[in-house]
């Protein structure tokens, strides 16, 4: 009798310290478990965190690059070209009784260093877009629509749901516009659309631009898969990515194509943004 009760309490005890020893086994592995999915999680934000970054130097070294080229153009090729201008206006005032012929050749060599001027002009500002800094994002599509439509027989419409768009960082102001120039440019050079409409949008949430066209329209995912990337979906991936927005791409019943991009609105500080165009001393005014 007694030996039965002593193999009773011994499996009792052995039953216990299995039990113990299973609770401890399971809280280790969950213990183990959660460390390796925080570690995975840290470390899937760290590299989140390395790919904006190089993303963010990259853009920020393609735009510095802009400037730099736009400013060459300006200083040297613009001074260049504003002295020859001089220098033809004072040559035609010298041949100016020499004949007609002469006159001729004269007026269209004046022409075409007038036109190659506004070129320049223009090549600038597409380069470095000084109203986007001086007056916001608003005024700043507001004159791209206008060039473009001087320039090509596209016929474009731009509305705004707020009247008086605030002022926002530098880097998702200029993200936005960079974003609505590529899209513009491939409803024009892919989808072949004659009608392009710009819509940009605030609320206390998040800033939307949506630029629909009549075009052909196009398969994103398509162009993705087949690595085409004329289209440059990537390159407003990739500038979206360093804002935390996003871009939605569809294909309206009545044809064409949209697309919508999103970027969380960021409180802004009321200190003036860095010049996205810091020309030096201008020698000549073209």
């Amino acid at each position: 009798m007694q030996d039965s009760e002593q193999l009773k309490w011994a499996l009792l005890i052995a039953t216990m310290a299995m039990l113990v020893m299973a609770f401890f086994v399971i809280s280790f592995v969950m213990y183990y478990q959660k460390r390796r999915f925080e570690e995975e999680k840290k470390l899937n934000e760290i590299e989140k965190n390395y790919t904006r970054m190089l993303l963010d130097t990259a853009l920020n070294s393609e735009e510095t690059e802009r400037r730099r080229i736009a400013q060459d153009l300006h200083d040297d090729i613009g001074t260049m070209l504003s002295l020859t201008k001089l220098s033809l206006n004072q040559l035609s005032k010298i041949i100016g009784e020499a004949g007609e012929k002469e006159d001729q050749i004269m007026r269209k060599s004046q022409s075409l260093v007038e036109e190659t001027i506004l070129h320049v002009r223009r090549i600038t500002r597409d380069l470095v877009p000084t109203t986007l800094e001086r007056f916001g994002l608003a005024e700043a599509i507001e004159e791209f629509v206008h060039k473009l439509e001087e320039n090509s027989q596209v016929k474009l419409s731009f509305r705004c749901n707020v009247e008086e768009f605030p002022r926002l960082g530098q880097k998702t102001e200029l993200t936005i516009y960079r974003i609505m120039q590529e899209l513009v440019n491939n409803s024009i050079k892919h989808a072949n659309g004659t009608k392009i409409d710009i819509d940009l949008q605030m609320n206390n949430k998040i800033i939307g631009l949506i630029v629909a066209d009549n075009g052909v329209g196009f398969d994103p995912e398509t162009i993705k898969e087949n690595n085409l990337a004329g289209l440059g979906l990537l390159g407003i991936e990739s500038r979206l990515a360093i804002v935390d927005g996003h871009v939605i791409y569809e294909k309206p019943e009545g044809g064409g194509s949209s697309a919508f991009a999103q970027i969380p609105l960021v409180a802004v500080s009321d200190k003036k943004p860095e010049p996205l165009h810091p020309f030096r001393r201008e020698r000549v005014n073209l």
